[in-house]
């Protein structure tokens, strides 16, 4: 009997002693969660966001080089043709993308169609390209998404934010000021880097350039490039291989 009390006491301590421990990893847990959000919080409002600053949609012509675009092979009679082609882009209320053209002559024949049909291709992928990029920066966010699943672990004078998306990961990694080094896409037989050049202003952080790489292991396959942006009117150079296109 006194057996039986003597271990239904040590039995209740037991359990006492879990409860006060289930108790404070859940505050400590708690606590993280929020310490994460918090830095999350000040990681994109260390950042200048067109967004929250009023901007429902954006409108521009964009201006090729056509001597870069055209290459070797362009006559001054074909540069004169490009130059009648007008581009112009959108970035509509949803962030979606749009570019448009418009030529004052019709090609004269079936290869020159051809020839123009690579050209407006090659403008969209650079263009495109860009705006992806740059849309990250200024128009949403480079950090994960509030509420969604990530990992965020500070190194030093370094913070780690990781997420996924779709079947990729995704890893940030930013310093101290929440000035972005790297951003590194690993997924299945691909990896890429972004490295931006970012511009500290009285409103946050601004996209000035960047450098980007692009791996695959099935292929062998390695593509690299770069952009500049700069100027009071913000143009840019967008570089892509040995091909560089102003836009």
């Amino acid at each position: 009997m006194i057996a039986t009390i003597a271990f239904q006491r040590q039995l209740k301590r037991a359990l006492g002693w879990w409860l006060v421990c289930a108790a404070a990893a859940s505050i400590t847990t708690a606590a993280n969660q929020s310490d994460k959000e918090q830095t999350l919080t000040r990681a994109s409002q260390a950042y200048y966001n067109l967004k929250q600053a009023g901007l429902i949609e954006f409108r521009a012509n964009v201006k090729p080089n056509w001597q870069l675009m055209g290459g070797a092979q362009s006559s001054p009679e074909s540069i004169k043709v490009l130059e009648g082609i007008r581009f112009s882009m959108w970035i509509d209320p949803q962030s979606r993308f749009w570019l448009d053209h418009e030529m004052d002559l019709l090609p004269a024949s079936d290869k020159s169609s051809e020839y123009y049909d690579k050209i407006f291709k090659d403008m969209d992928a650079a263009v495109s390209r860009f705006i992806s990029t740059w849309s990250v920066f200024v128009l949403t966010s480079p950090f994960p998404r509030f509420g969604s699943d990530y990992q965020l672990t500070q190194v030093g004078e370094q913070y780690q934010f990781s997420n996924r998306e779709g079947a990729s990961t995704v890893l940030t990694i930013a310093d101290s000021d929440f000035k972005i080094n790297e951003i590194r896409v690993t997924g299945e037989g691909f990896k890429a880097s972004l490295k931006p050049r970012l511009e500290k202003t009285p409103k946050g952080f601004i996209l000035s350039g960047y450098a980007a790489s692009y791996q695959t292991s099935s292929r062998n396959y390695a593509s690299r490039g770069s952009a500049r942006i700069s100027g009071s009117k913000r143009a840019a150079t967008v570089k892509q291989g040995e091909h560089e296109h102003r836009v």
